[in-house]
């Protein structure tokens, strides 16, 4: 399953050339102002955001001082602007990265892959007794090997990425499935099931009538 990217340029011609190049790469959704951009980072899940720093409604700084006020998810910004305190301001607002205009679409992916290798691979995160390889989708006990399903392996990952927040159904099918699979909410019940008589039922705690929140 490939990473989830939100670009966000109110320049059309440029959002569409950054869109194709990328989409060989990941999975691009697109918005064109602050407010839609807003708007789909709270309701969607994303692995990362490229945005724009001019942008129409709310500005790339306001946008990314909401978005981290809910999530951690990382920002990269793109901007005309290079002075020290623009900089500075990118990074202040929940920046992770900051690319000036012009650049090469080459550019743009090696800091994209920088910043997800750095947050989301070559990662061992600690859970209770377990270890769990975000690389390699490996969760170990004592050096031993616990054989997960890929998509039990997937949503534990997502779990993690999403620790102490409450996620819908909806938010885990759409991570889980792509357009060719069809959601399940019975095989949904079986994976969450798997992972807590692994890893203990309180590590997933059930949000009535919303969907699930992973506390370990």
């Amino acid at each position: 399953m490939s990473f989830k990217i939100l670009l966000v340029e109110d320049d059309f011609d440029l959002n569409e050339t950054i869109k194709e190049f990328l989409e060989n790469f990941y999975d691009i959704d697109i918005a064109f102002d602050g407010e839609e951009a807003l708007k789909k980072a709270y309701e969607e899940k994303f692995d990362l955001i490229i945005l724009d720093v001019k942008l129409p409604k709310l500005n790339g700084f306001e946008v990314a001082k909401e978005i981290r006020k809910f999530s951690k998810i990382p920002i990269i910004f793109l901007t005309s602007l290079d002075g020290e305190k623009d900089i500075e301001k990118g990074f202040l607002s929940g920046g992770d990265d900051y690319i000036r205009k012009p650049f090469s679409l080459k550019e743009l992916k090696l800091r994209i892959d920088a910043v997800l290798k750095r947050l989301y691979g070559g990662k061992t995160v600690k859970i209770r007794d377990f270890e769990f390889d975000i690389d390699n989708m490996e969760l170990k006990k004592e050096d031993e090997t616990i054989h997960l399903k890929p998509k039990v392996a997937e949503l534990l990952k997502f779990f993690i990425q999403n620790r102490n927040k409450v996620l819908c159904k909806e938010e885990i099918f759409d991570y889980l499935y792509d357009f060719s699979e069809e959601p399940n909410e019975t095989s949904l019940r079986t994976f969450i099931n798997t992972l807590r008589n692994i890893l203990g039922k309180k590590c997933i705690e059930t949000i009535k009538g919303i969907g699930y929140k992973f506390v370990c």
